[in-house]
């Protein structure tokens, strides 16, 4: 598997696996133009601006394509676009909408569809989890609407003929066309929307279909979800996999036996199924693009502290967790971005590898320092670490970090608290809670993809940190066309925002699978939606 298929996952850790018609684990499926996908994670919702679980996302985009896909090599390629012109130094992108695109109910995909939804995106009132996006791809007055500043019809997006989409850019975004490959930025039938009204989205009856699947019988709440070819799709020809069928299998236990007599082609391992599986000739180890961070509530008196966040930090061997409580090829991380999602345009050296990488890292004499000043200057002795039971092994986790600052920082006192997942992030949103286990993937192959989310005024800064120097270095970040330029404020962000030990990350999850061989080009991407099936085939 090679680095661009990496497991990903949106908020969640999702567990995967492929299933055909084949008897024995070292055939492949037999049947050609059908595969079932299995994931631990439900949909919450198939409006492409309210789906924020992984899963969703991919049937999101699978179903109501956008201007970009990407492609099995993780690259960019044009969808309901059939081209784009750059103008005003870049700061007009003319797209222009494939005349054969339609819906699924034989209406024109027009550039309206995208105006439409993209306002919605932007609209605060309606508070999608990713209404940042649009500022993060450049679009004009986006930031501006999503802060209440600007009426949403300022959106610098414009249809000027019925196939004719005028994008305004506030700056120029290099890595905008993976942007806009993200599910969020489908676009929508806005006389299908009205029409449906609040049962939009809530079941099959009430969806209409531009990518390359159509939904089959399903609504909202259900555990399957079949993709069936879209025959209006304008490449339907180019779709080799007829169906697509995603399950939600729970308990890894099962999904490895289903790869063992025969009837699952791609299983996500993980804890001892890995140790379990190592040697098997169908295992393939890898890095996935999730980090796991600790993020501190900086509202808390006490914990707005840097010296305590700092010892608490120090207190942690986070390679003690890879290696014996998690065990599935996750590694410890010491950056906000990720191993392997992006290169220093000049060198050719990994972001990650050229962060800071020794700050906070386990040290029991650093973690007594720090403590010893924190002590002088808070009197705080306790907090609660949430985290949620999305995953078996963030209760392991949790335990292990109360256990190690406990017993380096004498005197404080750690406090478990599990919740489901929704709970966990409304505290985070409502900032009623500590400290929390969480996690991060990128929406698309940029640091901003992580960073962004830490500046003041974003609404995803869950944590309340800020700070004046790391604003400025993204604002300029945005502002050069000089890619060398670039890449060195953003390291720099990227060290001072470690530098304050608000959001200390622990380990980048690892994506160990079983993986036959048999079924071609379905990379898992490292950035984004993780499937885009129209590609996929099997030998």
């Amino acid at each position: 598997m090679k680095k661009s298929a990496l497991f990903a996952t949106a908020i969640a850790c999702v567990g995967l696996l492929i299933t055909g018609c084949q008897k024995n684990s070292s055939s492949g499926t037999k049947n050609q133009d059908k595969i079932t996908v299995v994931q631990n994670a439900t949909v919450d919702s198939l409006d492409p601006i309210l789906a924020y679980q992984n899963t969703s996302s991919t049937v999101v985009a699978n179903t109501a394509e956008g201007l970009y896909t990407i492609d099995a090599h993780d690259k960019p390629q044009l969808a309901l676009a059939s081209k784009v012109e750059t103008s005003n130094h870049g700061l007009t992108k003319t797209f222009t909408i494939r005349e054969n695109a339609k819906w699924s109910n034989g209406d024109p995909v027009t550039a309206n569809d995208f105006v439409f939804a993209w306002r919605r995106l932007s609209d605060p009132k309606i508070a999608s989890a990713f209404n940042f996006q649009p500022g993060a791809a450049g679009i004009k007055n986006a930031n501006d609407i999503v802060a209440g500043k600007k009426p949403v019809k300022s959106l610098g997006v414009k249809a000027t003929g019925p196939k004719t989409l005028v994008v305004q850019l506030d700056h120029v975004v290099p890595y905008m066309n993976k942007l806009l490959a993200f599910s969020d930025f489908a676009p929508v039938n806005q006389k299908y929307f009205e029409k449906a009204g609040k049962k939009f989205a809530q079941d099959s009856s009430h969806l209409i279909y531009s990518g390359p699947y159509q939904i089959k019988d399903w609504k909202l709440g259900d555990n399957t979800i079949q993709l069936v070819k879209n025959p209006k799709y304008w490449d339907a020809k180019n779709v080799k996999i007829k169906n697509v069928k995603l399950d939600i299998i729970t308990d890894p236990e099962k999904a490895a036996i289903a790869f063992e007599n025969g009837s699952a082609d791609y299983v996500h391992l993980s804890g001892q199924l890995v140790s379990k599986y190592r040697k098997d000739k169908n295992f393939v180890n890898d890095v996935g693009n999730f980090t796991q961070y600790i993020m501190f509530n900086l509202k808390k008196p006490g914990l707005d502290n840097a010296d305590l966040r700092k010892a608490i930090s120090c207190s942690i061997n986070r390679k003690e967790i890879t290696t014996h409580i998690l065990k599935d090829g996750s590694i410890p991380s010491h950056s906000m971005v990720m191993k392997d999602l992006v290169k220093n345009p000049t060198t050719g050296k990994d972001f990650a590898d050229e962060s800071t990488t020794n700050l906070y890292e386990y040290s029991p004499a650093q973690a007594k320092k720090y403590w010893n000043k924190a002590k002088k200057a808070t009197n705080l002795r306790s907090f609660t670490l949430l985290y949620d039971d999305s995953d078996p092994s963030y209760a392991n986790v949790a335990a292990y970090i109360k256990a190690q600052v406990e017993k380096h920082l004498p005197g404080m006192k750690v406090t478990l608290q599990q919740v489901a997942k929704k709970t966990r992030t409304d505290k985070m949103s409502k900032a009623t809670y500590d400290a929390t286990l969480t996690r991060w993937g990128p929406d698309y192959a940029d640091p901003t993809a992580i960073l962004s989310m830490y500046q003041s005024k974003n609404d995803s800064n869950y944590g309340r940190w800020a700070n004046s120097e790391f604003d400025k270095l993204m604002a300029q970040s945005d502002q050069t066309t000089d890619q060398a330029k670039r890449y060195k404020l953003l390291l720099k962000a990227n060290n001072i925002l470690i530098d304050s030990a608000s959001c200390p990350p622990l380990y980048q999850i690892g994506a160990p699978v079983l993986e036959r061989s048999n079924i071609k080009d379905l990379p898992m991407h490292i950035a984004g939606v993780p499937f885009f099936f129209k590609y996929a085939s099997i030998k």
